[in-house]
């Protein structure tokens, strides 16, 4: 998750019982909000097949990451005070052929989480590592924004000069979210850029701010981001761009369902780069005592003509167990004239192709 489940997590009690039945994937780090003295091994495993078409080109692949990142954790905890933990979690994904473990454990700021933490009930929490930045949530997207969801992709900055993608846990940061008062939280976060040769001459490479209110049934987010964008060559000298971040966010819970609506917008600071807005509605549902139904549609409009955009998702999870659940996924992603977006490695052969998914697949959390 981009902000911590405490939140939600009290939120489930009455609220949300779709997102409840999947937040055992999201880790000890975002779930437990215990003080207690903890050691923990975590992992997913998640692998699906897929066929796909998109207009000159088709194909079936086995793959992983389709409803889940592949990950393996381990997560400490140590109680200083009835109400105050130290935490620490380190975090890595991996793929199918397990290359991926060979070479990121040798370099923590290649791990996808890397943090130490210290909470309170009384005073907040500070972290610092490889955290969780202050943009948009992961479940703004009811398929948490993987590599098999139409969103991770719609929701990428437009190419250009000075563009950036901003790191979901971006390397270096320190944070500090404050205790829930009234349901209302801050948080904000500074990133540095501490032998980062993409910062290179930068102290500070971002800051971030997010407000939060949350009840049994409601959620509003709204968070503001400054990110340097990567060096690059402006008639011949050495530049970064600024790139802004905005996003807002509602989650209500009807019932029998819960729903999202959530605005975001980078706006690059350099004349001949575009700036991209996206309206994402979410839907999510509890099926039975065990099961869950989610709808995604995501529309990306980026200000030079003909590259928008649409994305729509549907898909279906039955719990074998709390932890282990086989899923089916229906997707597409419909572009204008000169947009060449894809998604979950399907490859297109020309500008205005539509790709489309149908995956099948299974995933663990131990």
């Amino acid at each position: 998750m981009v902000v911590s489940l405490g939140s939600v997590q009290q939120a489930n009690a009455e609220g949300f019982p779709a997102l409840a039945r999947i937040a055992p994937g999201f880790g000890y780090y975002n779930v437990d909000k215990g003080y207690d003295d903890t050691l923990k091994l975590y992992g997913t495993v998640d692998a699906f097949a897929s066929y796909h078409d998109a207009q000159h080109h088709e194909g079936l692949r086995v793959e992983g990451g389709g409803a889940w990142t592949n990950k393996l954790g381990l997560y400490l905890r140590k109680a200083v005070a009835d109400d105050t933990a130290l935490e620490l979690d380190i975090e890595e994904g991996f793929n199918l052929n397990g290359e991926a473990l060979e070479h990121h454990w040798k370099q923590v700021g290649s791990l996808r989480l890397a943090v130490a933490a210290l909470r309170s009930k009384r005073y907040g929490k500070l972290e610092f590592g490889k955290t969780y930045n202050m943009s948009t949530p992961s479940y703004a997207d009811p398929f948490l924004a993987v590599y098999g969801s139409p969103y991770t992709f719609l929701t990428l900055p437009p190419s250009g000069k000075g563009a950036y993608y901003l790191d979901m846990r971006p390397k270096h940061t320190l944070a500090y979210t404050t205790p829930t008062l009234g349901g209302f939280s801050v948080g904000t976060a500074v990133t540095f850029g501490f032998d980062d040769t993409a910062s290179a001459g930068k102290t500070v490479r971002g800051k971030g701010v997010k407000l939060q209110y949350a009840n049994a049934r409601m959620m509003l987010l709204g968070s503001f981001n400054d990110y340097l964008s990567d060096p690059w060559q402006d008639n011949g000298q050495q530049r970064q761009t600024h790139n802004h971040f905005t996003s807002a966010s509602a989650f209500y819970d009807f019932g029998p369902f819960s729903s999202s609506l959530t605005w975001q917008r980078q706006e690059v600071d350099q004349h001949n780069t575009p700036s991209m807005t996206a309206w994402t509605l979410g839907l999510m549902a509890p099926v039975g005592k065990t099961d869950v139904a989610r709808l995604l549609v995501v529309q990306r409009n980026v200000e030079t003509g003909g590259k928008d955009a649409t994305g729509v998702m549907i898909g279906y999870d039955h719990f074998l167990k709390p932890n282990w659940a086989v899923y089916g996924r229906v997707a597409m992603i419909h572009n204008s004239a000169k947009s060449s977006l894809s998604y979950a490695g399907i490859p297109l052969e020309e500008t205005g192709d539509d790709p489309r998914n149908l995956a099948v697949g299974m995933y663990y959390h131990f």
